[in-house]
């Protein structure tokens, strides 16, 4: 194979300085193939996406037929998981893989729906610690799911890993939607994935999710679009 042909650029992103400079530092050692690695230090909710490619560059991507914009999130903490899934939106990137770790933000929403409805359908299930964790873990991860596909990819949930090595062992993928939907039918189709957001989030008693928020899709019956929170995360972004 011509590895002229094939050339990977990854730009990493942690909050260890220390990790940071170990592993930049392995990066110039080696050399070759491996100078087009390199981590910086921060947060992917506070990051401008100017570190990340410019606009040239994704135009001459786009040229490229053969070009992918990748982002990968393996085990970014609670809300970490959402901010990359935007990032990601807004730079229009082809694939996105995570691995969402410590779902927490819904906990506190659905152990409060559970005691203040006794009567729910699912009471005996949520009068229990251990299911509301673990519903937290699976309806988070299915919204993020619903919010991928209005934001136009084709979306999957699974296991990556054996239960024995990892409890965080779900991966939500995503790769951008290529096919081509009537006016109407894309509506309609948007309409529906809307409808079941609300009807998930309304069982748990869920009203706020981050990257709905983000995204400016409410969660709330009869609530309607709001306008994008992050709007600095697509105004400065290179849409790679």
């Amino acid at each position: 194979t011509d590895n002229s042909i094939c050339s990977v650029e990854t730009q990493g992103i942690d909050r260890r300085p220390k990790l940071i400079e170990e592993i930049n530092g392995i990066a110039r050692d080696l050399g070759g193939e491996f100078t087009t690695l390199n981590f910086i230090e921060g947060t992917i909710g506070e990051t401008h996406n100017s570190l990340f490619g410019t606009n040239e560059l994704h135009q001459n991507a786009e040229k490229n037929t053969n070009s992918l914009d990748i982002l990968i999130a393996l085990h970014a903490c609670d809300c970490a998981t959402d901010d990359a899934i935007w990032f990601a939106i807004g730079r229009d990137a082809d694939i996105i893989v995570t691995a969402p770790c410590c779902q927490h933000e819904l906990r506190p929403q659905i152990d409060g729906h559970a005691s203040n409805h006794p009567d729910h359908p699912l009471s005996d299930i949520l009068r229990h610690a251990i299911y509301r964790e673990r519903a937290t873990e699976t309806v988070t991860d299915a919204m993020r799911a619903i919010l991928l596909e209005i934001a136009g990819y084709n979306t999957q949930v699974f296991e990556f890993i054996g239960g024995e090595h990892t409890a965080k062992n779900v991966m939500i993928t995503a790769t951008k939607r290529k096919e081509r939907r009537g006016k109407e039918e894309e509506e309609a189709w948007l309409q529906e994935r809307r409808r079941r957001l609300v009807e998930l989030a309304q069982l748990y008693g869920i009203k706020r999710q981050r990257l709905a928020m983000l995204m400016g899709e409410s969660i709330v019956s009869g609530g309607g679009r709001k306008p994008k929170v992050a709007v600095r995360n697509l105004s400065g972004m290179a849409n790679l």
